[in-house]
């Protein structure tokens, strides 16, 4: 931090927060605003000299509650810059830090809020995470029993610059623990709380484990676990090691940890499963390995720039494969456990990474991007003509569609990835989709349901994760019938309802639309758009006097080979239960209604003359 500090092209605004980011790749405009420290930083040298005469004494944030703070402070003794703080909202305004402060005259409360905008060509996101209170897990203590502590707890009071002096001692009676036991996957890997887990847990257990053991031999150590996790270089060998050195590895999670009210003691119950049978572990002191959880403003900074989060809760990457620092928005990138949980040193791997990907768009005087982005037909707009409208904005994840009252909505490009979401939902065809026209796909069904359209099952694939997965199951030489019809698009959001109309009115015997799951849609939101565009459709279908069953949805990964084929089979063998004549009677039936839904389907620019030139193979 100090060489960061130091560096010539590197500017640090600490005490500050984004308030709003605008632009895009290569041009991006951050509001940022650096909030009062009530402390002048050109004045101030770091003495300290106005802590000790601050009489209010709160809990240090950095050392985890053990130790207190006064009311003016630095976060810890190698804070970078090392300027003091007032915490204003603890503050009484004696003004002793004043006189103390003496000559140099740094305190100034009469700072405010300063808000500047930068320009800048990318943007990292390294906010890193926060660990999980154990508080809720009513069974192991934590809050109550004063000898119930945290791994981070542990890490303070074993550092030299700590409470204690780097002297580990019970909080209950300040005296050495003998016997301790660390409990594993506090708040992961339980269904209660956090599914996923957080990785680095066993490995910096083991460490302070390890860490204990060579400095006091005798003490007996525990660590009840699931599963030992040590896949990185040298991890296993560690784990050996610490076994070797006699700390006691028992699998199974506790079930309740209770207290002797007079020793303060612990008892942990639970189940071994080497052994079989339940076990109670006497030990002086208690440490829970907590979980790593997203940042409490992570859903802030995700709408500031608008990039999109995982299941659980994390900033989701572009592509976990290809793009795995990359943000679902250009130019923004993703470091260390902002992304989800990591060690150390693949937190430093993705921070060069991401260094390097952002260093590629400053170095570049322009930046190509994919051609496939929305264009609106200004004529056709009606918010161009003063009514109310801008639906098209309210959808796009990307923010790229600017609507204003009487002005034809306008699609940013640079900020536009392409998803075709804004085109389906617009309910006056004024938006179309570069390479993904509406004229191209209902060309491409004409061709496909020329000929027997009753005997094939229309299929529409989002290009990311369906296509991959119709793919695979070729690939992988996945058995199904050879009655589907596939048309790709790049995202379930660009399915228009009017493409499923056309299909069913060109006679197709069913239907597929197909997409990412939830939380692998490349699109932000692109996969819960589709999802409720499609609940609304097959009710309407159904109201019609469609067949529920010719019309399906189903969310299918670029893995899931074996799915796509198993959904295939199972359409086929219901599209060949229907009777031939009947599903021709229900076709005719229905017709003029999906004519009439489709009227207006000739104005829409380029589809007329599309039409009339299909060629049938």
């Amino acid at each position: 931090m100090v060489d960061a500090a130091r560096h010539p092209n590197i500017k640090l605004l600490t005490y500050s927060e984004i308030k709003r980011v605008e632009g895009f790749i290569g041009n991006f405009k951050v509001l940022v605003e650096q909030k009062p420290r009530y402390v002048m930083a050109n004045r101030c040298n770091g003495c300290g000299l106005c802590a000790p005469a601050c009489p209010i004494e709160i809990p240090n944030e950095f050392e985890e509650g053990i130790a207190p703070r006064k009311a003016i402070y630095v976060p810890h003794s190698q804070a970078v810059p090392l300027v003091y703080s007032i915490d204003i909202d603890n503050c009484i305004k004696c003004y002793k830090c004043v006189d103390a402060c003496g000559k140099l005259d740094a305190i100034d409360f009469s700072q405010q809020p300063q808000q500047t905008w930068l320009d800048v060509g990318s943007i990292v996101v390294a906010t890193g995470f926060d660990s999980f209170d154990p508080s809720p897990i009513e069974e192991y203590g934590y809050g109550r029993y004063d000898n119930v502590i945290t791994t981070l707890e542990l890490e303070r009071l074993n550092n030299s610059a700590g409470p204690t002096a780097g002297r580990i001692t019970r909080p209950s009676d300040s005296k050495m623990p003998n016997s301790v036991a660390f409990v594993q996957c506090v708040g992961s890997r339980d269904e209660r709380f956090n599914l996923y887990c957080s990785g680095f847990c066993c490995m910096y257990t083991i460490k302070n484990a390890v860490q204990w053991k060579q400095t006091y031999p005798d003490a007996d150590i525990s660590i009840f676990y699931m599963d030992i996790r040590t896949p990185a270089k040298g991890y296993e060998e560690f784990y050996r090691r610490a076994r070797e050195m006699g700390i006691r590895f028992i699998q199974g999670r506790p079930s309740l940890i209770t207290e002797d009210p007079e020793t303060r003691n612990l008892f942990i119950q639970a189940e071994d499963i080497g052994l079989g049978q339940v076990i109670e572990l006497e030990a002086e002191l208690v440490i829970l390995s907590t979980a790593a959880v997203p940042r409490a403003d992570t859903e802030q900074v995700s709408t500031i720039l608008n990039i999109s989060r995982s299941p659980g809760g994390f900033f989701m990457e572009y592509h976990p494969k290809l793009r795995p620092v990359d943000s679902p928005t250009d130019g923004v990138f993703l470091a260390g456990a902002a992304q989800g949980p990591k060690d150390i040193p693949a937190s430093v791997a993705q921070g060069s990474s991401a260094a390097a990907r952002a260093a590629r768009i400053l170095n570049a005087e322009t930046w190509q991007i994919e051609p496939i982005v929305a264009h609106v037909w200004e004529d056709r707009c009606i918010a161009a003509q003063g009514k109310k409208c801008g639906i098209c904005a309210t959808k796009c994840p990307y923010s790229a569609i600017i609507a204003e009252p009487g002005k034809a909505a306008q699609v940013t490009p640079a900020k536009c990835h392409g998803c075709g979401g804004c085109v389906a939902e617009c309910p006056h065809n004024a938006i179309t989709q570069m390479h993904f026209t509406d004229a191209q796909i209902f060309a491409q069904l004409h061709a496909l349901l020329a000929k027997e359209p009753e005997k094939k099952i229309q299929v529409f694939m989002c290009h990311w994760c369906s296509y991959g997965g119709a793919d695979t199951a070729g690939t992988s030489h996945f058995e199904y019938p050879a009655s589907s019809r596939g048309i790709r698009v790049m995202c379930s959001a660009r399915m228009d309802q009017d493409f499923v109309y056309e299909a069913f009115r060109l006679g197709a015997g069913m239907v597929l639309v197909s997409g990412c799951h939830p939380q692998d849609c490349h699109y932000i939101s692109g996969q819960r758009v589709a999802a409720e565009r499609f609940d609304r459709l097959a009710k309407r279908l159904a109201d019609m006097g469609i067949s529920p069953q010719r019309f399906r949805v189903e969310w299918i990964s670029a893995a899931e080979g074996a799915e796509y084929a198993r959904v295939i089979r199972e359409m086929d063998e219901t599209l060949k239960s229907f009777d031939p004549q009947a599903l021709k009677e229900e076709n005719e039936r229905v017709r003029p209604e999906l004519e009439r839904r489709l009227r207006r389907l000739v104005e829409i620019p380029r589809v007329a003359e599309a039409l009339e030139t299909v060629v049938c193979v």
